[in-house]
């Protein structure tokens, strides 16, 4: 029978300590994070983006990429009346964290601190934990953004 030493307690804690860490690391980058669709302007600095499918209580996740590489996330939904609600996938509080936000049954919910904003609200801003909004504009069921208004969040994903 093989005698424990205290080396081999200390390296059992250490791969075990190791070993949920690497979980936790993976688990963080991919709490609640959304598929993000890449959306690019046109040569006059315009993104379009067509709403037609675009259903009441649905919420989809871009990345806008423009000539210089310069990204930033967006989110794009229509809320229980209708209207389109536009806002960064950052806010003031936790830009930082790059977590950004998850949706749920009409809630824009925070990934860091699990607060919840409803879709409605977005537009409005008020910072916080919710979503900066996003200047934009809807034209025939065509969503326009100006890449100088995406760019102003640009430095919550630098």
């Amino acid at each position: 029978m093989t005698r424990w030493k205290p080396s081999h307690a200390i390296l059992i804690v250490l791969v075990v300590l190791g070993f949920g860490w690497g979980i936790r690391l993976a688990l963080d980058a991919h709490h609640g994070k959304a598929r993000l669709e890449t959306v690019r302007a046109d040569s006059q600095g315009v993104v379009r983006i067509d709403l037609r499918d675009l259903e009441r209580l649905e919420v989809r996740f871009f990345r806008f990429i423009n000539a210089g590489n310069q990204e930033v996330e967006f989110l794009v939904g229509r809320d229980e009346e209708g209207e389109v609600q536009v806002g960064f996938n950052a806010n003031d509080n936790h830009y930082k964290t790059r977590r950004g936000f998850s949706f749920q049954d009409g809630w824009i919910i925070d990934n860091k601190c699990e607060t919840a904003t409803r879709l409605s609200k977005v537009n409005a801003g008020g910072g916080g934990c919710k979503p900066a909004p996003l200047e934009h504009q809807v034209l025939d069921d065509v969503l326009v953004l100006q890449e100088r208004d995406l760019l102003a969040g640009w430095r919550y994903f630098r």
